[in-house]
């Protein structure tokens, strides 16, 4: 009977760990605790600065990701224009209370034309870090087609 208290103990110390872990500094047995995405207090939040400039590099295989940060919440392809390329300004929304329905309908389309011609398909992956006021955040790691990364941003989702 004694022994399986005893090996409860662990488990219980990582939990109380993680639960109170209040460090800006990456540890990963509390990054893997915390996983779920509806936590809006996840401690994963604290620790993404230093998980960004002293652990994420350009070129780290995704194999060592995995071993890193575990099962990311989501991995898939998505279509996405490249970071820093801006639609121009003749796609803009903000005037459309001064256009015609036909107008708006062409824009409309205008916009996805843009999107469609500029779009890449990316490979990300999706690992929850806590939340906003009031949407989930993620890191975003992209990667190249060998399967290494090469980009590293936090999303509002």
């Amino acid at each position: 009977m004694s022994y399986k208290v005893f090996k409860f103990i662990p488990v219980i110390l990582l939990v109380s760990c993680s639960m109170f872990y209040d460090s800006d500094k990456f540890n990963r047995d509390v990054w893997l605790w915390n996983d779920d995405m509806t936590d809006t207090w996840n401690p994963r939040a604290k620790m993404t600065s230093d998980l960004l400039q002293n652990y994420l590099r350009p070129g780290i295989h995704r194999d060592s990701i995995l071993l890193l940060l575990g099962t990311p919440y989501l991995e898939r392809i998505e279509n996405r224009t490249p970071r820093g390329l801006d639609a121009p300004d003749s796609l803009s929304f903000f005037n459309l209370d001064s256009l015609s329905p036909k107008e708006r309908e062409k824009l409309v389309d205008d916009v996805n034309e843009w999107h469609r011609s500029n779009s890449q398909p990316d490979t990300l992956m999706y690992y929850p870090v806590g939340w906003s006021t009031i949407d989930p955040r993620f890191l975003i790691i992209k990667f190249k087609p060998d399967s290494t990364a090469y980009e590293f941003w936090i999303e509002q989702s």
